[in-house]
């Protein structure tokens, strides 16, 4: 029994940045559809934005439209560009953090006096996460700018259309309905 003992801390060294794996898996995932649907969205505003472009119709309307899609095109590349980011750093995470865990295993069969490399490893594959994470945060701020810069289009556009449904507490408490 004791001899299984050495054995089994080697495993369950190996084993524990497999959290971290298994998170950076995930985040992966997420950020992975959230940048289809950004491509989507992206695809969806283009088209809009061409027809309009298209038109000869110059009218205010069509000006205000216009701004709001370029605006949201512009937010759009903006969050697919930070998505992108947070995508590298995490795939950088997850080889790191399998790294660390092949480290881990290599240090502990070989008894090498090295098992400062998987400690490092491990610290920077957190950072890559940590900072994937902050990208992912600020995305997602940008992601709240550009609806409610798509809802206050609406609701500017629907006082003419339904001035009954634009009360003043509907348009003042929609951001704060929002936040929670």
């Amino acid at each position: 029994m004791n001899d299984a003992t050495p054995m089994l801390g080697i495993l369950s060294s190996m084993i524990t940045p497999a959290v971290l794996i298994l998170a950076s898996g995930s985040l992966i995932m997420t950020t992975s559809q959230r940048l289809s649907r950004v491509i989507e969205r992206v695809r969806k505003i283009s088209e809009e934005f061409m027809k309009i472009e298209k038109s000869s119709d110059k009218e205010s309307d069509n000006e205000r439209k216009r701004r709001i899609l370029y605006t949201l095109l512009r937010k759009s590349a903006r969050r697919s560009k930070l998505l992108t980011r947070a995508m590298t750093t995490l795939y950088l995470s997850l080889g790191i953090f399998i790294s660390t865990s092949l480290a881990i295993g290599i240090v502990s069969i070989t008894h090498i006096r090295f098992t400062w490399i998987p400690t490092a490893l491990g610290l920077i594959g957190s950072v890559f996460l940590f900072f994937s994470a902050a990208v992912l945060i600020v995305e997602s701020r940008l992601t709240y700018s550009a609806i409610t810069d798509e809802v206050d289009y609406v609701i500017e556009s629907s006082k003419n259309h339904a001035p009954e449904l634009m009360k003043k507490s509907v348009r003042r408490n929609w951001r704060a309905w929002l936040k929670m």
